[in-house]
């Protein structure tokens, strides 16, 4: 089973919120948690809301990234600012392809709205495993409530059609050793320490985006390690 948890950071405007929540009833979502919100009056919020008074209810504020994010398997970062070729931290995919891969696979997602004044920060979009954008004309930004509506969207479609017995996707941890032992093989072949991050960075967007089952995963560690035994016990 997919689970979708909505998490905005630091929002600015309570009717911003309002309509995420709405929206998020329109298409059947509804745990919603705010980080460190700049509003103080929800009223506006609940105005907004109409019918999706309920997950504003329900919701939940924290006061950390980290908080939010402790209990998921995937990060899904949102931007409206995509990176050339050269910039593989905001190398983005589109809504549709976002959900052709979560249709694979059963798990927690975290799918990160940022704030209405300039969105994610890169050190944010930096913890995602993959950043979705929503293309648009030559005026790219959308309000973040509309972003997320054609999203929330696509991944409504997707799961109403979804096929029984998807496995499981691979968990934040699975992926956090794989990387590990990506990082112990660059050492390994002296890797240059310069391009060490832009590698890492690639090797993780490169299972992020895939959405590897926990079979998946599992066999890449192993492969990993294997690697990473033989290339030791040559060095000592």
């Amino acid at each position: 089973m997919l689970e979708i948890k909505v998490i905005v950071l630091e929002p600015e405007n309570a009717g911003n919120v309002g309509a995420i929540a709405r929206v998020m009833k329109n298409f059947a979502l509804g745990e919603l948690v705010l980080v460190s919100p700049k509003f103080e009056n929800i009223f506006e919020a609940e105005v907004r809301a109409m019918h999706g008074v309920d997950v504003l209810k329900n919701m939940k504020i924290v006061n950390n990234f980290e908080e939010a994010v402790s209990d998921v398997d995937f990060i899904v970062g949102t931007t409206a600012k995509t990176g050339m070729n050269y910039n593989v931290l905001r190398t983005t995919i589109t809504p549709e392809l976002l959900t052709e891969k979560l249709g694979n696979v059963s798990g927690k997602i975290a799918l990160l709205l940022g704030r209405e004044s300039f969105g994610l920060s890169n050190e944010e979009l930096d913890k995602a495993d993959v950043i979705v954008t929503v293309p648009a004309s030559s005026y790219s930004t959308l309000n973040v409530s509309h972003a997320a509506a054609i999203i929330f969207y696509e991944i409504f479609k997707s799961q109403r059609y979804k096929k029984k017995g998807a496995p499981r996707a691979s968990s934040k941890l699975e992926k956090e050793k794989a990387l590990e032992y990506f990082h112990l093989i660059l050492k390994d072949i002296n890797y240059s320490s310069f391009k060490n991050k832009i590698a890492e960075r690639v090797f993780h967007n490169v299972i992020s985006r895939a959405f590897v089952s926990g079979r998946e995963i599992h066999t890449l560690i192993g492969v990993l390690r294997r690697i990473h035994s033989f290339l030791s016990s040559k060095n000592t």
